[in-house]
């Protein structure tokens, strides 16, 4: 989504609230796909800094996100807020590492701030490194690739003891005498 300032731009200290909806293209994390199919909502505060433009924004959206038990799809809500400078001109090295050392600034160059790439980096950081659909998510059959979060599968009765385990079992069918 793209911000005019053109009107911040005539005046240091000058500050504007604009209503933002960004869309996202699906993004590449961790060799899983994540898709957006909904746009980003909520609202962009922009400063006039004097030499640069300070955009706080707070948005809320959701991400489509693959279970990494059962690999079922699921929604995840994405609330976040987030602050960037944006310097006008291109890129230069001696603001890079002061933008290291202190904050992130992005560039722009004319009358328009692009947030899109601001809100990627930030909802990154918000998605789980790794997705559950739920934290009892039971996750597939070893075997079979049943989601188990359906029921059981009818291997898990049919699967064998291992041999060394043998005798356990034997303890767990008989009744305990000592009671």
């Amino acid at each position: 989504m793209r911000v005019n300032v053109a009107d911040l731009k005539l005046e240091a200290g000058s500050h504007k609230t604009v209503p933002t909806a960004i869309s996202l293209e699906p993004m590449e994390m961790g060799g899983q796909s994540v898709v957006f199919d909904q746009p980003f909502t909520g609202e962009a505060e922009i400063w006039n800094a004097g030499d640069r433009m300070l955009v706080r924004a707070k948005l809320s959206g959701e991400a489509v996100l693959e279970c990494s038990r059962c690999l079922g799809s699921y929604r995840m809500p994405v609330r976040l807020s987030f602050e960037e400078e944006f310097l006008e001109g291109e890129p230069r090295e001696d603001v890079e590492l002061e933008a290291v050392e202190q904050r992130t600034v992005s560039f722009f160059e004319g009358d328009e701030i692009d947030l899109t790439e601001a809100l990627q980096d930030n909802v990154l950081l918000e998605l789980p490194m790794k997705p559950l659909c739920s934290k009892d998510c039971k996750g597939l059959c070893q075997t079979c690739g049943k989601n188990l979060n359906e029921g059981p599968c009818e291997c898990q009765e049919t699967r064998s003891v291992d041999p060394r385990l043998a005798k356990l079992k034997d303890l767990l069918q008989k009744p305990d005498h000592n009671a």
